[in-house]
């Protein structure tokens, strides 16, 4: 999956924990009648774009500094008592309104209601199973070649590649828009140079395609993604179609290949992440290279799709995740002729941040369940927050969802559910990209599955050069019939003095049955 803000700008986010002050102390004293209207304009006001987020969900600086400035620009507010709003400037002045939508007393008593009513710290993480500093059934493996180790890392896709024999590894590097295929024992095929981060690649039954964001990982509103039909030939040589079969994409992030209507041609499902301008759409295929677009739903935020036939009718529906300010899951039916009706399914705060989802049968009563996680903090809140981590919700039969379990991880970032251990039942490998500095193991956790929704977590050894986890793959590296897993890196440091190097990736090979961990690659 992707970042989605740039590195340095999480690094200063993650530095402002030395804020000056922030000037709560110097806002007029607001009486209770003020603060029960900023609570009843808040549900009238905020509501209408996403759910009403919950003051205790954040401290009291984090709404004054963080999320009420960055909210005011959508009520029209570009400064409020002496306190200036930042707004993105990529974006149709339209977007936002021209004048104020509430006056400045209603929206002096929005923030009277958040900063009165949200704690001045948050609490701290609830953990029932404490983590073992020692990982199970894998085996660590590191890059040999120094060309993967560096001050920053930003891995933006991996994947293990089964579909050719031998089997390989599929690397997108962020930083340096490369594209890298590299064999089963890590040895680079290929390294071609792209125009953008690859930040999804979809094989499909009539070829493989690559999703570019754009021209850069950092959060925009440019619509210069674009996805394009690629060859991977039998060396790994990547040779790209000389013209995108999508282009002028607000930073695609998703690509599924699906015959939605029936007709025989493929046609294809795009998730348009954005920032403030984005949607999820579906691409009709006309033949001759002719698609017509159907918007799914004109929202930004668009993270991830599933292509499932939910309601077993022999038509293809569409799970979708929205992740920004409308942090929802949603199922589209589809209807037949092109037509879906849509229902969400679940829905979180803002504050959440939503990162992945993926559907499974958790409890086996032949019912998808959700396998959620929540972690992004390179927004407007770095803070370490208590509900961040992995979640599964378990399905009633009639697609109604309702929370079965949850670990806290700082930054949880992705989760895959598989049977790792091959004992029968589903383990979670998990990954973080704002592990707390206290807790670095949270960077990768395997949950493995005790029983009744019981899971252990381990983590890497600690001399594992690996701090930060932002995407995850699994899959069957050296065809041994167990399940391995890469995971990319995406190491930073707010030390400029630093010469600490880490790997853009590293492979955890499958050893079922052996509980003892090496690493078995050292860097030349």
């Amino acid at each position: 999956m992707l970042i989605i803000l740039l590195i340095v700008g999480a690094i200063i986010l993650f530095t402002s924990k030395k804020m000056a002050s922030t000037g709560i102390a110097n806002l007029p004293k607001a009486s209770r009648e003020d603060i029960l209207d900023g609570k009843f304009l808040a549900s009238k006001y905020c509501q209408s774009c996403h759910m009403l987020p919950d003051p205790a969900l954040l401290p009291k600086e984090m709404w004054y500094t963080g999320v009420l400035p960055s909210m005011g620009p959508f009520l029209g507010y570009t400064s409020f008592r002496g306190q200036n709003y930042e707004h993105a400037n990529d974006v149709s002045t339209a977007y936002f309104p021209a004048k104020p939508v509430i006056d400045s007393i209603e929206w002096s008593h929005v923030i009277a209601w958040y900063i009165n009513a949200a704690p001045d710290r948050l609490p701290d993480q609830q953990k029932h199973q404490q983590v073992i500093r020692n990982l199970p059934f894998f085996n660590v493996q590191l890059p040999k070649s120094r060309f993967f180790y560096s001050t920053i890392s930003m891995t933006s896709y991996v994947k293990i590649d089964t579909t050719v024999k031998p089997h390989r590894l599929l690397v997108g590097d962020g930083i340096n828009n490369r594209f890298l295929v590299l064999d089963n024992q890590l040895q680079t095929l290929s390294s071609a140079r792209v125009a953008g981060p690859i930040v999804d690649v979809n094989f499909s039954r009539s070829g493989i395609f690559a999703c570019s964001i754009g021209q850069t990982m950092e959060a925009n509103n440019l619509q210069n993604g674009q996805i394009r039909r690629i060859e991977i030939d039998s060396k790994g040589n990547v040779i790209p179609a000389n013209k995108p079969l999508f282009n002028n994409l607000a930073r695609p992030v998703k690509i599924n290949e699906s015959d939605l209507n029936g007709d025989g041609k493929p046609d294809y499902i795009i998730s348009q992440f954005g920032n403030l301008v984005g949607d999820l759409s579906w691409r009709e295929n006309l033949g001759n290279g002719r698609f017509k677009t159907h918007l799914l739903r004109k929202q930004p935020g668009a993270l991830n799709t599933i292509v499932q036939d939910v309601n077993r009718d022999g038509k293809p529906d569409i799970w979708a995740q929205f992740a920004q300010g409308d942090e929802s899951i949603f199922l589209f039916t589809n209807k037949g002729q092109g037509k879906f009706d849509e229902k969400r399914v679940l829905r979180f705060p803002p504050a959440y941040g939503s990162t992945s989802f993926s559907t499974i049968d958790f409890n086996q009563d032949g019912y998808p369940d959700i396998l959620y996680t929540s972690g992004d903090n390179g927004d407007y809140t770095p803070v370490l927050k208590p509900y961040h981590g992995v979640y599964i919700f378990l399905n009633d039969g009639k697609n109604n969802f309702k929370q079965r379990y949850f670990y806290p991880i700082n930054g949880c970032y992705k989760a895959i559910a598989q049977d790792f251990d091959g004992d029968g039942d589903l383990d979670i490998a998990t990954i973080s990209f704002f592990p707390s500095d206290a807790q670095p193991e949270e960077a990768f956790l395997y949950l493995e599955n005790r029983g009744s929704f019981h899971f252990q977590p381990y983590s890497l050894p600690a001399n594992t050069p690996f701090q930060k986890g932002i995407t995850i793959n699994a899959g069957d590296l050296d065809n041994d019939g167990k399940t391995d897993l890469i995971i990319g890196n995406g190491y930073y440091t707010s030390d400029s003095t630093s010469t600490h190097k880490e790997p853009l990736f590293i492979v955890l090979k499958n050893t079922t049955g052996k509980r003892s961990i090496q690493l078995s690659a050292q860097r030349k």
